[in-house]
């Protein structure tokens, strides 16, 4: 399966992509600047230039799924948070449509709300209506929703949960194989799911979820 990073280059984008190269899938990575292209040619991975505050049709067609991983980051402001994890996520869920590109994986937040009044609303919201919208196409979408993510490494356990509200964490690394994994897993097709640190077994907690 062709498969498009979107955040390929982020801390878990890259992640995503180091392992989807390792196994039985084809990643492309999309990325922003072309400064960020040898660390995937050292993966032999293929990249392709996009940015989503503009169309991104040329990356899409052709692939088989997209993972949306990108985000605006913690450093940039409230303005980017709309225009890439809001605006940005549901360009990328209309281009598949457009594209044929009907597997959809979205990465989203344990909060997220879009009438969140949490301390970081502006991003729950974003997170909640992109969401909103990706589970009214006709995509075979999955949402994934992390805790707070950290550095540690996957310990190659993990718990899965429909309850997407609460205060939890998850390694990046986790996050990245659980994404990784919803590729070969049907059950999670049309599901939105957290993922969180935890001692179930993996991938198998993904299964029966719905």
């Amino acid at each position: 399966m062709k498969v498009l990073v979107i955040g390929a280059n982020g801390n878990t984008g890259y992640q995503l992509t180091r392992i989807l190269a390792k196994g039985a899938h084809d990643p492309v990575a999309m990325i922003r600047d072309p400064g960020q292209r040898p660390r995937f040619d050292a993966l032999g991975v293929p990249t392709v230039l996009g940015d989503l505050e503009y169309p991104i049709d040329h990356a899409v067609n052709g692939c088989d799924a997209v993972i949306f991983a990108a985000g605006s980051g913690p450093k940039t402001g409230k303005d980017k948070t709309v225009l890439i994890d809001h605006i940005g996520a549901i360009r990328s869920a209309v281009t598949a449509q457009v594209q044929g590109c009907s597997r959809f994986i979205m990465l989203s937040s344990i909060n997220a709300d879009p009438e969140s009044e949490s301390p970081i609303a502006h991003y729950h919201r974003a997170k909640g209506l992109a969401d909103d919208f990706l589970r009214g196409t006709d995509l075979d979408w999955t949402i994934v929703r992390p805790g707070r993510l950290h550095d540690a490494e996957f310990p190659g356990t993990a718990d899965f949960r429909l309850e997407t509200h609460g205060k939890y964490q998850t390694s990046r690394e986790t996050l990245a194989h659980t994404l990784a994994a919803c590729l070969d897993e049907p059950d999670t097709v049309r599901l939105q799911f957290a993922v969180v640190d935890g001692e179930g077994p993996f991938p198998e907690g993904m299964r029966g979820l719905g």
